[in-house]
């Protein structure tokens, strides 16, 4: 008996130190530590869904990221005033739909612009942070269904979000909205859109921004040389490789890349931007650019807040079956937006 207990204890305690040791290993990174659920389920998602688009066509591409942008979200909340239009700017008609929480008037407006490297996402794909946006800040979300690369390639879908806000800024009665309380919000490929709006507008006079919220914004496509593209790329996020080819499907001219609407990060004047809360993820390539833009911006004096989440990637903030930093995040998002309404009034 006493030798059964003894093979037992050696048994359990081979399984727990080679289990601590397989987290250890999956959760490890270049530099950093994902927290470990989320590990796991990325580590498994990784080995029964590969995600090389060597040999993928567009459609085929566009079909994954989407599947994937949504795989680890909540179903949305309830919600019930939504409505889905078109609007009519010059020869373009730009798909959007817009959240109101209630029967009211002059609400604040947010214009969300969503993430998927330029190449992929929709609408469809985002109405779950829309909803919880709408809900949380008791304003009206406008969610833009800009035009996708390569088909539309730089600078169309800056164009689209330039358009939406000067149509938002005319027309903001018409939906029972505010437009001298306007915030530009977005995720990603989107967060650079949103931050290159912001200095277009500057640039030609345009509507005047409340704020702007950059998800982990990719700030410069010019060159993907920052610490964190070394650390990150290809450890469960994206690949330096696969960045390289929707880059290039957006924007196909390598010297357009340096252009401050398509590479925010290199605006030679950051004067005379709005207000700007930056989320980063801590394990995530598009990391530095994303605080690299933070530092530009306070530097030039503009009231900027940056906050990194630990133990998370990139995309963290639809992940929210697998991570409630995806709900923290949403939250400060909602409270800053609402005291930057609050401020400007």
């Amino acid at each position: 008996m006493k030798k059964f207990i003894k093979i037992t204890s050696v048994i359990l305690f081979i399984i727990i130190a080679a289990g601590f040791f397989i987290i250890e290993n999956l959760t490890k990174t270049n530099s950093g530590k994902l927290d470990t659920y989320v590990a796991i389920k990325l580590h498994l998602n990784k080995i029964l869904s590969p995600n090389s688009i060597d040999a993928k066509s567009i459609k085929e591409i566009r079909e994954y990221l989407n599947t994937q942008s949504t795989k680890w979200s909540n179903n949305p909340i309830p919600f019930s005033n939504i409505k889905n239009t078109t609007i009519k700017v010059n020869s373009e008609k730009i798909p959007v739909r817009i959240y109101t929480p209630k029967d009211s008037s002059k609400l604040p407006i947010i214009i969300y612009s969503h993430g998927g490297f330029w190449i992929a996402g929709s609408i469809d794909n985002y109405d779950s942070i829309c909803r919880k946006l709408s809900q949380n800040t008791n304003a009206i979300v406008i969610s833009v269904g800009y035009r996708l690369a390569p088909e539309n390639p730089f600078p169309a879908a800056v164009n689209d979000m330039y358009n939406v806000l000067q149509w938002t800024h005319k027309n903001a009665s018409s939906i029972n909205g505010d437009g001298r309380y306007i915030a530009l919000t977005g995720d990603s490929a989107g967060g650079n859109l949103s931050a290159a709006v912001s200095l277009m507008s500057r640039d030609k006079n345009g509507p005047p921004v409340t704020c702007e919220v950059l998800i982990y914004p990719s700030t410069n496509i010019f060159q993907l040389n920052s610490n964190s593209w070394s650390y990150f790329a290809n450890n469960l996020n994206i690949s330096k490789t696969d960045m390289e080819k929707y880059i290039s499907l957006y924007v196909p001219k390598k010297e357009d890349r340096k252009n401050p609407y398509a590479s925010p990060l290199l605006a030679r004047d950051f004067k005379k931007l709005p207000d700007t809360l930056i989320i980063t993820a801590e394990i995530d390539p598009l990391r530095d650019e994303g605080e690299a833009y933070g530092k530009k911006l306070k530097d030039a004096g503009i009231n900027t807040q940056v906050t990194r989440y630990n133990g998370v990637p990139h995309g963290f903030i639809s992940m929210s079956k697998i991570t409630n930093k995806s709900e923290k995040a949403l939250n400060e998002i909602s409270l800053y937006l609402q005291k930057e309404f609050h401020k400007h009034k």
